[in-house]
């Protein structure tokens, strides 16, 4: 019975985090009524947020019990974890760059987002994606898997392979590499920490770093 629940989490989970994102999909032109990207960029803010509050409904009382397990040695351990996953993504991109000389379609879209509305992408990016990506596909999993590395590496290949549904080609799948090793360490860390909000606080320290990186290195416009 329990595993027929768990089953159910993951489905009823998978289908909140679908349609709500196709809802801020379609909400994203009808946020456009102004010529102020501030209000647009609130308005889209908001429905993210949205989409993050519907995701976490159903683990409102894990999310409580988790938030006790914070200590230090845990966000010690999942920041080696993401030190590795960050390690493993930057060689295994490298590589990839020499058969691939464009970057994923991912990531295009992500950094034309940033120079276009940095507010809305930096928001979302740094806090609402994270936190919303971590309860998909990492807190929904985990009461399904009793084997840690079994674990990790389902979760990792899910995360990798959501972020290349808009891939343009087939050889773009190779980038499953680099998303799914720091997918596989994010959920690690879960399983070992056995609190949610490990992987969360490396998700966010992730994302705020690459953000950073690529204005620093101008790879996007201010």
């Amino acid at each position: 019975m329990k595993k027929i629940n768990n089953f159910w989490v993951i489905i009823g989970t998978f289908f909140i985090y679908v349609y709500a994102s196709i809802f801020v999909s379609n909400f994203f032109e009808v946020c456009f009524i102004t010529n102020s990207r501030i209000l647009n960029s609130i308005c889209l803010i908001l429905s993210n947020l949205l989409v993050a509050l519907l995701v976490a409904l159903p683990f409102v009382k894990q999310l409580v019990d988790d938030f006790k397990k914070i200590n230090k040695d845990n966000l010690k351990k999942s920041y080696k974890n993401w030190l590795i996953g960050l390690g493993l993504m930057f060689v295994s991109n490298a590589i990839i760059s020499i058969f691939i000389k464009d970057i994923a379609t991912n990531e295009q879209y992500n950094r034309e987002l940033l120079s276009s509305m940095p507010i809305y992408a930096i928001s979302v990016m740094v806090i609402i994606a994270p936190i919303t990506e971590e309860l998909v596909f990492r807190l929904s999993l985990k009461n399904s898997f009793k084997n840690k590395w079994i674990y990790a590496v389902v979760s990792g290949l899910i995360f990798g392979l959501v972020h290349l549904l808009s891939a343009s080609n087939l050889i773009e799948l190779l980038y499953i590499i680099p998303y799914g090793a720091l997918g596989f360490f994010f959920a690690k860390s879960v399983y070992e920490s056995d609190s949610i909000y490990s992987s969360i606080f490396t998700h966010i320290t992730h994302n705020a770093l690459m953000i950073t990186i690529l204005f620093l290195s101008h790879s996007i416009g201010a």
